[in-house]
Parts: C-alpha cells; structure tokens; sequence
C-alpha cells in the first residue's frame, strides 16, 4: 500500500500546491458558502463503495475543487459563524507529520515524545492565561467533551459516597450552579453523568449577561435548607452568546464559603485572559479548581483541540485511572506518565503537535497581538453599528463577540423577524456567514471576529452587504 519515495514526494506537492490555491484564491473574493444541498454533496462523493483502487493523482484533481467547494471556508475573514477560529498555516505540517507518525497515546511507552510534548503543551497553555504553574491537565477533542471531563472530577471529588463502586445511587442529590448563559454542552454533561439536567441550577444574569452572586447565593442556600448537596459552581469566561465574563473573583469566594469545587469555562475567552487592559475582568481564573480553554478558538489552532486543565493534578488521576493486567507495561517506570490516567480515552492522537507548533512558530506576543487585533476588529464593528441609523447594538463588545440586529428604515416593525429573514438569506447569498442568535428571545446577527487574518476592509465588506441584504429582506416582508 506504500508510494515509492519519489510518488510519495509528487503527491504531497500536489497537496501543498492544493492548499496554496486555496488560500491565494478563496479568503476573499469569492463566496465562502456555496449552498450546496445534502443530496448535492452525496452525489459527489458517494456512491458504493470502492471496489477497485484509484489512482491518488486522480483524487487529489477532484478534491481540489470538490471539497473546497462543498466547504464553508473558515479561514475566510468573511466567516463570522459560532466560535470558530480561522486556524493557522504551521499547524497544516503538524498534522502531516503527526498523521506519518501514527502514534497512540495510551501509553507513555507506546509514544514517548508524544506525551511529553502534551505535556509541555499543557504547561504553556497554562502560563499563556495565568493559571497555575503545577496544573495538571489533558487534551481533549472539544469544550463539550471538556466540559464533560470537568464536570466528572466535580463528581467525583465532591461526592460524599464512593460512587466509583456504588454510582450515585442513595447519594444525595448533588446540585451545580451556572449562569442562564451556560453553553448546551454542560446540561448535556449533567444528563450523561447521571447528575440530571433539572439538577443544573441556571441563574438569573444581569444586564450585562453576567451571573448575579446574590441570586447565587440565595440558590444554594435554598437547596441546603432542601437537603440537597451542592457540589460546584461554573463561571463562564466568555460567553457564547455575547462573549460576556462572569465576576470569576465573586464566584471564587462564594464557592470557596460554601466548600464548592470551582469551575471555570474559559473555552472561548480564556486565551485574553492576560490582555492587558482585560485582566481585571478575568480576575479570579487563577482561583478555579479546574477549567478548560480550546487551543481551536482564539490560539488560532485548527480543529479540533481543547484543553482541561486541574489544579490539582491527582484529582484528574483519581476521575479516571483504570489499569487491567494488558495495559501495565511500563509502569514501573517511576517518571513515566501514561496519559491514559486522565481522560475518558484509551485511544488518544496526536493534538498536541499542532498546538506546540503554534507556540514555537508564533511565540506568546504574536498570539496576543491577534487576540488584540480581532477585538479591536470587533469594537470597529460596534462603532459602524452605534454610529448607524438601520443597525442597533445589544449590548457592549467585551471580546471579540457582537449581537445587533438590522432596523434598516423602519418600515417593518417585527425587528426579530426581519432578522431571521436575513439570517436565511445570508446563507443563500454566501458572500459573508455567520450565526445568529436570540438575544432577550428576539432574533438577532451575531458575529464572531476570532480570525487573525481580518482587518478593518473587512468589516466595511460585511456591513455593506449585510445592508443590501437587509433590503433586500426588508422589501420582501413589507
């Protein structure tokens, strides 16, 4: 199944030649979302399957437009869509050269420099947010799975009875607090857990989409006199909404008086959490008992990379180390680390690559001046939407997250609905993409501006045709 060296060698240029087009052609200047259907997309690339080989010249000459076309190109700085960062140009060998290797991480033994690297990895991520030096932590596929693995050491360090054993049966109910803001991931977390979703308490946020302490405390207050067992708190660093920070200091405090094991999902926000002029706002990051941060956010990284990390790294070991009669080898090893002993996975890749080659490539200041950068992008945003007449902002940028609804003349009055209008046409338009959102239950567009290839011309470009899009929905509903 192997290439000679020298067809090896043909084919790995025609890929580098694949995605230099890619990126020469395709970041601006042409539509980024082409609306292809499903049943359109099935018809390129099914059929049954493969009986006889391919020439890999011949695939390789059909996926360089087939698959870009079919995309919805996220290192465009025309894609605003969820939290999704733009990705990085080194990261592309990582990948190739982690593919080459092919390396399972279970095992220190089955891949020596692969776990030290993650390692490493986790040291740096750490000291790039200001969190602490000894953390322990492990590289996970996404904020879901991570906020999953963070609430399973919550459990387990919390709960009263040794439910490794017993399960959560005869316990009392354990009840975990979070903002209304939280992302769907950890209700998700909450039912797989067995913890149940209704056991998730969702508190009322101010103005300013933050968690109100007062209401907190008068929740957990409440669920003691109820005979409940609270167990965690969850501030959010960065909501996915509107990229709002919960007073992590305040949380600290209440979680520490009531002996709550403090979480924080920093999945999006925490890489500014050392910006200058925002480091009051993440006060109280470094306090948590445990948080998460995914590299494929705002560090630029391509998918798919999140990092857990503990402050405690035993806790993280005591979740989740299992060790049957094959998997000892090695073990007497006493300065080995099996990676395997933190995380639900015996099966592990290789992340770790990319995002050590991300840090050594760009170094800390680059990646910060990009973080600068995409907010500075996102508060132009919001002076061309304060400065308009036909847009209205829905609250104040933080980071690099804005909500704002199109008015355009005020002919029509059902605001919400004229954005979900514009929201369908987008799609069909695929010039620019984003997602929208409801903000206070009314549709609303949202931008992400987590790309370090955008400029200023590039938010001219979306508001100029967010506005002939917005005429063009404005006329069809009036």
């Amino acid at each position: 199944m192997d290439f000679e060296s020298k067809r090896l060698n043909d084919l790995i240029n025609k890929c580098g030649k694949i995605v230099i087009k890619w990126f020469e052609h395709n970041l601006r200047g042409k539509k980024i979302y082409n609306n292809y259907s499903p049943k359109e997309i099935n018809s390129l690339f099914g059929g049954p399957i493969p009986k006889n080989a391919t020439k890999p010249e011949k695939i390789l000459a059909f996926l360089e437009n087939a698959l870009i076309d079919t995309a919805n190109f996220n290192p465009s700085p025309n894609y605003y869509g969820y939290i999704t960062g733009g990705g990085n140009q080194t990261a592309i060998f990582a990948d190739i050269l982690k593919n080459a290797i092919n390396q399972n991480n279970l095992k220190w033994h089955s891949a020596p420099g692969n776990t030290e690297i993650e390692k490493i990895v986790i040291k740096w991520i750490s000291s790039f947010i200001g969190y602490n030096k000894n953390a322990g932590g492990i590289l996970v596929s996404g904020g879901s799975v991570a906020n999953l693995v963070n609430l399973a050491v919550m459990r387990k360090i919390k709960s009263v009875n040794n439910i490794s054993k017993k399960g959560i049966y005869g316990s009392k109910v354990m009840t975990i607090y979070v903002s209304e803001e939280a992302h769907s991931s950890i209700d998700k977390g909450m039912d797989i857990l067995g913890l149940g979703k209704t056991n998730l308490r969702k508190i009322k946020v101010d103005k300013n989409f933050q968690i109100k302490p007062s209401k907190l405390r008068k929740t957990i207050n409440q669920d003691i006199k109820k005979g409940y067992q609270p167990i965690g708190v969850i501030g959010i660093a960065g909501t996915t909404n509107t990229g709002s920070i919960d007073p992590l200091d305040k949380l600290a405090r209440i979680s520490r008086k009531y002996n709550l094991w403090f979480m924080v999902d920093a999945a999006y926000g925490g890489a500014a959490a050392k910006i200058p002029n925002l480091i009051k706002n993440f006060r109280g990051l470094e306090k948590a008992d445990s948080l998460l941060i995914n590299p494929h956010k705002w560090l630029f990284v391509p998918f798919e990379v999140a990092c857990v990390l503990v402050k405690n790294k035993k806790h993280l070991k005591k979740t989740f180390s299992l060790v049957p009669e094959y998997l000892t080898g090695g073990k007497s090893k006493s300065d080995r680390e099996d990676l395997m002993d933190y995380n639900i996975q015996l099966s592990k890749d290789f992340k770790a690559l990319k995002v050590w080659m991300t840090f050594k490539t760009y170094g800390e200041k680059k990646l910060m001046n990009a973080i600068k950068n995409d907010i500075k992008v996102t508060k132009y945003a919001e002076k061309i939407v304060n400065d308009s007449k036909d847009f209205i902002a829905l609250h104040s940028v933080t980071l690099s997250i804005f909500c704002f609804q199109y008015i355009g003349s005020n002919k029509y009055k059902n605001i919400s609905k004229l954005n979900s209008v514009i929201l369908d046409l987008i799609e069909k338009d695929g010039r620019i993409f984003l997602s929208g959102t409801k903000i206070n239950n009314e549709y609303s567009l949202r931008i992400n501006c987590i790309n370090h290839r955008r400029t200023k011309q590039d938010i001219d470009f979306l508001f100029m045709v967010l506005r002939e899009i917005g005429r063009e929905a404005e006329l069809s509903l009036i």
